[in-house]
């Protein structure tokens, strides 16, 4: 059930778009735009009733997503709503970068230090990868919007980012267990939430 709706606002958007396209396809992306919204609003509306604490990044990346929307459903430009995964993905990489830059440490360590023991030399280069993902995937979705069409877009919101981030995680995984050490298996999966929401924020959020 937390993994629905951690994917709900995805969820929305490729509704949306593909009933955007059944009905009057030159407006998809605005039907798009609408889907994106209704998700992201249920999901808050789930974890309301369900008395649920949101994690925090899952708030702001839902907002964002609300805000990019509408700023396309205004302003009749379906450009802000394609732009959000840049927007999005480069603020991680900002924020991965600077903490690790001013604090001489990693952000990472910080939310799952609780679970794994790894040196922090392996901490702050698993950080790097994160910086580093997250530029490109910026770089991709500019390099999409300016040379290819609304449905390639699509296709690669849809489908080409979310794979790219499970593959991404599925490589931090195999890292920490090669590198680093798991103190405690039932400890609280909140930290390692933290992470997985920033990941998953690149999919529908974007």
């Amino acid at each position: 059930m937390q993994a629905l709706l951690e994917f709900l606002p995805l969820l929305g958007l490729g509704g949306g778009y593909l009933i955007g396209k059944a009905i009057n396809p030159e407006a998809a992306m605005y039907y798009l735009s609408y889907g994106a919204i209704i998700g992201t609003l249920l999901q808050f509306a789930i974890f309301k009733i369900r008395h649920e604490k949101m994690q925090k990044m899952t708030l702001i990346t839902g907002w964002l997503l609300i805000i990019f929307a509408a700023l396309t459903i205004v302003l009749h430009n379906p450009l802000f709503v394609k732009l959000k995964p840049t927007v999005l993905a480069w603020a991680f990489a900002l924020f991965f970068w600077g903490y690790a830059f001013f604090s001489k440490s990693s952000l990472l360590e910080r939310m799952m230090g609780e679970q794994f023991h790894m040196p922090t030399a392996n901490w702050l280069t698993l950080n790097w990868f994160w910086v580093l993902f997250n530029l490109l995937i910026g770089a991709a979705n500019l390099w999409v919007i300016a040379t290819l069409s609304e449905e390639a877009w699509a296709t690669f919101k849809l489908v080409i980012l979310p794979i790219a981030s499970l593959i991404f995680v599925a490589g931090q995984t195999v890292y920490l267990f090669k590198h680093g050490q798991m103190l405690n298996k039932e400890a609280d999966s909140d930290n390692a939430d933290n992470v997985n929401s920033a990941d998953n924020n690149h999919q529908r959020k974007m």
